[in-house]
């Protein structure tokens, strides 16, 4: 056994004569300890190696460790990089966080200050390679800089590289160039090893400017960039495609982009109103912020869309001004290039989700402020968004909540609606905030007075509000520069706004247990941004104001926010893949760009392995060769157009494939990605992201994947029906897997920050509500003006002797409520001269002053002590948060396929972009909005293949005016997808090159005739088509039923009346199920019955549903809750009706059933018989939204 090795002194390492192995006996001695290092001695043997390792780094306490000698330092770097290649996270881990502490960083100084001028050549090359380059690696390892909970250590290293003010990395990286000068010229290293050091040393520069603000102005960071791009040329072109070259390719891009940004915005005061010249008359456009020529509209209105606020502000809601709203004409943006179109997409998603809820509170806002208006309680604005209103509004308490890591929460009470206060039952009630979905958990709404402030916040809970034991006292202003919202009512006072008291057993607890009046805890939207003073208030002693909730039916925060902030974030970084193919810089000449193979790709051996959809057989493709394609389509199942799709799509670094109904889109995808697999070790590749729009559609994509035989699959999201997907879904994954010894720690940190933070807001939350009490008064008085406390509390007398007080008799009170009147016109004397007053000679109304000042200069205090305590619960959360999706980020790690959806992926957005992917799938990207798409081209994808159909449906948006299909909004075309518009090339010149499939396997020929003379011209029938068998029961095929029965369609004016019905026609329909399925042919599932409105699906589901057991999907039937809501919402609380005999919504997975949907959410699905309900008859031979060629498309196909 090496003695050495024991006191942690062997400076021979592996190459020990000695042993460095645990003996048997020491097992049972205690663990050896280095500062946050505690490894037991019956470690295991790669554990012994990292025991030695640490223990070389110097003894706990030491404030100064000696430097290594030469071999230490170089044995040191060496077994760094060696415990890094170990499978084990828990050692790469412990790696990291060792150089973190003071001993590892005196490491990194030292490595950092070596200096390579003072050596010779051959001397200052071996402290590179064996010293320099380790280190490097260790600290950018792929599975460092992904770790979530070594984000802390990490930086703290590369703070160390950095140094004062950039110092030590100047100095470090004009030696490193220099060398390296020289290593280039003499040849005294091997390219690889060359190549290697350029992309270690561009991976450290790159962290070190992500994590110091001020390295952009480090002049000398602009030098190195041209250094090393001039360094890298001189690699020869063979080893140009190497991976770590493409590698030190991308970190010159993300360094150039980091150091560049900010200089693109025009600020030009001639370019205040943007407009361009032309043939005939243009209008110009108003831009933004201070581009503007009336100046900026609000305090939310900025050039730049990262410091626009997702959520409106109240400035932005009183604006009468109508936002900037940027047009397809590239021409005429502020910003050109990628950069423009990250601020289009931005402003134009945030005005088609945040722009109807601003809607929305202008509606409200202006019937509050007008003499004489009453807000109702159930509206929709001009653009159809719809809106409840509850008023009387009081929030009666301020909760903290430490279970679920919620934070602070508001109870509010408001007056129950109309219907409700005839309901003298309770379960009634309860039925009645059942059945009309209000206020359901996450439910957006907007807290609104009178003057015009408003606080955004959601439903924490609704089921029982928690009320605590103690009443507010009367609360006054808070800050002055912030605006308070919150009434709280004075312990044993009645509210001038309602009857109920915050005692008493006729409480409101909940919605539904008091007849009058109703309670519900939400918490704020924004916690970080909203201090405490946003939600303690004003009194409604001090100020009449009206305060009102405006809740937003269907609108989830959830489903748009995350994009939003996704474009902010690309926006601040510009590091977008493909930018010079969907936002190209100039696109004056008409051409057709060639699109080259994925980075990957080009490696000088790498060819694709076919042999995976060829049954074995040797077939192989190099994408920079011209490939025989018969070979191919001779030894699989795929025709000629699906076999040219599939070897663009590997050869072409953004593919597109296109395909028509029937044409086995998701079967070529299938095949992709088994050739994928086969070689994603020799490109690095990481796991494949797939994206789907749709939870169905996903599922349907992984199965396909899963029965192929590849198991390393993962879905993320709670979305998914499929019973063969639940055990690889992340959720169920992450809980089987054990967190390293560094996660565990951080968790347990983060935990008690968090009981920590929690325990002390909690403390002052108490305080503030005794904030008036005669106490804190009393404390405040003795701290800040004792000559007041001496006075009131009467301490000492002249003499210094101690006077004992009347305990019954309360000083504050007696001293407030005594004095005189003034008298009427007299001068009331201001704060600053009753300070120096003797408080018993002035009169009542001075004295509730001076005692007013005094309560808001006690609770101002705390106020800030609450926000700052706040500010620490986030943190700790955000801490905890983190350390739990570390895990999830191990267990992402191993998975070759991960499935999501759009809103999904913006929502794991960072966690994705970790994994460092190489490769996007996404599937039915026509119907994908860009916004969404353009989030998923995470910064290192290399391949992205679209796969969809721009003939079907468009991507759905919630405002009509800013569509394809309004006259107004074509100039937005928000719902034109990037899929879409890299075929169609409507603004620009520049041609993607695209595949389309050509052969359907879905339709009777009868039927796809319809569709290939109007849309698909060179769409053929596969021969399969051509055997279907006869519809038993009906003479033809395709049948069209024509007749003169009127359609019915609601009033105008209600609400719920927005969709069509044909009641002869649902009439006509269940005659047909009944007689198609009668015929004993037929089973359920192979019938669907489709109508365009949802107020007809409604119908033919509640007769069908009497007969048939149906099934809905997902998307269905979140329409028939909006519509139903709408329609029962409007009916009773406009009329005070009671909801009777209610049909309820039952979702339910895709089974043996009859499946009955609207046609546009049956697209991507099958059935052997198809039976639909047009609807509209009427005079005007009105076809409504059928006429856009698009849903005609998804209707026949």
């Amino acid at each position: 056994m090496c003695r050495s090795f024991v006191a942690g002194k062997c400076s021979y390492g592996s190459k020990c004569r000695f042993s460095h192995d645990i003996m048997p006996d020491q097992k049972g001695q205690s663990s050896t300890t280095h500062g946050s290092r505690n490894i037991r001695r019956s470690a295991p043997p790669e554990n012994t190696e990292l025991l030695f390792w640490c223990r070389k780094l110097g003894r706990p306490g030491e404030k100064e460790s000696r430097p290594f000698f030469e071999g230490e330092l170089f044995d040191f770097c060496e077994t760094a990089l060696t415990l890094m290649s170990l499978r084990e996270s828990d050692s790469r881990h412990q790696v990291i966080t060792s150089l973190a502490d003071e001993a590892g960083l005196a490491r990194i100084r030292e490595v950092m200050e070596l200096q390579f001028g003072r050596h010779t050549l051959e001397k200052a090359v071996e402290l590179v390679t064996r010293a320099t380059l380790p280190i490097l690696q260790v600290v950018t390892h792929k599975e460092v800089l992904s770790s979530l909970v070594l984000e802390t250590s990490t930086g703290t290293i590369f703070n160390v590289m950095y140094g004062i003010q950039g110092r030590r990395a100047v100095d470090f990286y004009e030696g490193l160039i220099k060398l390296l000068q020289q290593i280039s010229s003499m040849e005294l290293l091997d390219e690889q090893t060359y190549i290697l050091s350029l992309s270690a040393a561009l991976a450290v520069l790159s962290q070190i400017i992500e994590c110091n603000q001020t390295a952009n102005l480090v002049g000398e960071f602009h030098g190195f960039l041209k250094e090393f791009t001039h360094l890298l040329s001189l690699v020869s072109l063979q080893s140009t495609n190497n991976l770590r070259a493409q590698d030190a390719v991308r970190y010159i891009t993300k360094i150039r982009n980091r150091l560049e940004f900010g200089a693109t915005i025009t600020t030009d005061s001639d370019h205040s109103a943007l407009s361009v010249a032309g043939v005939g008359f243009e209008i110009g456009i108003d831009g933004p912020g201070r581009l503007s020529s009336q100046g900026p509209r609000h305090d939310n209105d900025h050039e730049d869309i990262c410091k626009i606020q997702i959520m409106p502000t109240a400035e932005e809601i009183r604006s009468a001004r109508l936002e900037y709203l940027p047009t397809t004409d590239t021409t005429k943006l502020h910003i050109m290039g990628v950069k423009g179109l990250l601020d289009r997409q931005f402003r134009l998603l945030r005005e088609d989700t945040i722009g109807q809820l601003r809607d929305c509170v202008q509606c409200v806002l202006e019937e509050l402020t007008t003499p004489g208006r009453e807000p109702g309680a159930n509206q929709r604005t001009e653009h159809g968004t719809r809106y409840l209103v509850y008023k009387s509004v009081v929030l009666s308490d301020i909760l903290f909540e430490m279970k679920q890591n919620r934070g602070l929460q508001v109870v509010a009470e408001f007056d129950q609606p109309l219907p409700v206060k005839s309901m003298r039952r309770k379960e009634d009630r309860q039925r009645w905030w059942s059945e009309t979905k209000q206020l359901q958990v996450d439910s957006l709404l907007c807290l609104l007075d009178s003057n015009g402030r408003s606080v955004f916040l959601s439903v924490s809970q609704r089921e029982e509000v928690a009320i605590t034991a103690e009443p507010f006292d009367d609360l006054s202003v808070g800050p002055n520069d912030v605006e308070l919202l919150i009434n709280f009512r004075p312990q044993g006072v009645q509210n001038v706004q309602t009857d109920v008291l915050l005692t008493g057993s006729n409480m409101a607890r909940n919605l539904w247990n008091n007849q009058n009046r109703c309670a519900v805890t939400l918490q704020l939207v924004d916690l970080v941004t909203h201090g405490i003073s946003e939600i303690i208030g004003r009194s409604h002693s001090e100020i009449a104001i009206t305060q009102v909730l405006v809740e937003f039916p269907g609108v989830l925060l959830p489903s748009f926010r995350p994009t939003l902030e996704a474009l902010q974030a690309m926006s601040s970084n510009l590091n977008i893949p493909f930018a010079d193919m969907i936002a190209p810089a100039h696109s004056d000449d008409e051409n057709s760009v060639q699109i080259g193979p994925p980075a990957y790709a080009l490696q000088p051996t790498f060819t694709f392995d076919l042999r995976p959809i060829t049954n074995n057989h040797d077939l192989f493709l190099d994408s920079r060769k011209p490939f025989n394609i018969h070979s191919l389509l001779k030894h699989s199942s795929l025709d000629e157009a699906q076999g040219a799709a599939l070897v663009n799509a590997l050869g072409r670094s953004l593919a597109l494939i296109q395909g028509p109904p029937g044409t086995g889109k998701s079967y070529v995808a299938v095949q992709v990605v088994k050739v994928l697999l086969a070689r994603r070790e020799e490109a690095e590749m990481g796991p494949i992201i797939c994206v789907c729009y749709t939870n169905h559609a996903l599922d349907q994509f992984l199965e396909q994947i899963l029965s192929q035989g590849t198991k390393k699959i993962i879905r993320l999201g709670a979305g998914s029906k499929s019973k063969a997907l639940e055990p690889f879904n992340l959720r169920n994954i992450s809980q089987d897997t054990e967190d390293t010894k560094v996660g565990r720690k951080s968790v347990w940190q983060a935990h008690k920050a968090l009981e920590t933070a929690g325990k002390e807001i909690a403390s002052l939350l108490q305080d503030l509500k005794r904030s008036a009490t005669t106490t804190f008064i009393k404390r405040y008085l003795e701290g800040s003006y004792p000559h007041y406390a001496n006075e009131l509390f009467q301490i000492t007398d002249e003499d210094g002797f101690t006077i004992v007080q009347n305990e019954r008799r309360d000083p504050i009170q007696h001293w407030l409520f005594g004095g005189t009147h003034s008298l009427f016109g007299s001068h009331i004397r201001t704060l600053q001269e009753l300070r120096s007053c003797h408080l018993f000679s002035i009169n009542q109304e001075e004295r509730a002053i001076l005692h007013k000042s005094w309560v808001a200069t006690i609770r101002e205090s705390l106020t800030d002590e609450l926000s700052a305590a706040i500010d620490d619960f986030v943190e700790s959360r955000d801490d905890l948060n983190r350390c739990r999706r570390d895990r999830d980020l191990r267990c992402l790690e191993q998975a070759h396929l991960i499935g999501l959806t759009t809103s999904g992926l913006a929502r794991n957005a960072d966690l994705l972009r970790r994994l460092a992917p190489k490769v996007l799938m996404c599937e039915e990207a026509g119907e994908i909005l860009e916004a969404h798409t353009v989030t998923a081209f995470l910064p290192t994808i290399e391949h992205a293949i679209l796969i969809g159909d721009h003939e079907q449906l468009r991507p759905q948006v919630q405002n009509y005016e800013l569509s394809m299909e309004s006259p107004r909004g074509r100039k937005y075309s928000l719902d034109v997808s990037l899929f879409e518009r890299l075929i169609r090339c409507p603004d620009s010149n520049t041609r993607i090159p695209y595949d389309t499939l050509e052969v359907q396997r879905r339709m009777d020929p009868s039927i796809s005739r319809l569709i290939r003379n109007t849309i698909y011209p060179k769409l053929k029938d596969h021969e399969v088509v051509e055997d279907y068998p006869s519809v038993v029961g009906m003479r033809r095929r395709l049948f069209w039923l024509d007749h003169r029965v009127p359609e019915g369609h609601g009033d105008p004016s209600q609400l719920s009346s927005t969709s069509h019905w044909n009641d002869w026609e649902v009439e006509l329909l269940v005659a047909l199920v009944t007689h198609l399925v009668r015929q004993g042919i037929y089973k359920n599932e192979e019938i669907a019955v489709l109508t365009p409105y949802v107020r007809q699906l409604q119908m033919i589901r509640n007769v069908l549903g009497t007969i048939f057991d149906i099934v809905i999907g997902e998307r269905d039937v979140e329409e028939l809750e909006k519509e139903e809501s709408s329609k029962l919402t409007t009916e009773s609380m406009n009329t005070g009706t009671r909801l009777n005999n209610v049909p309820v919504v039952q979702k339910a997975a895709l089974s043996q059933r009859l499946r009955i949907a609207t046609v546009d959410n049956f697209q991507g699905e099958e059935a052997d018989v198809v039976i639909i309900s047009l609807v509209r008859s009427n005079e005007k031979r009105s076809c409504g939204f059928l006429r856009t060629t698009n849903r005609i498309n998804v209707l026949l196909r």
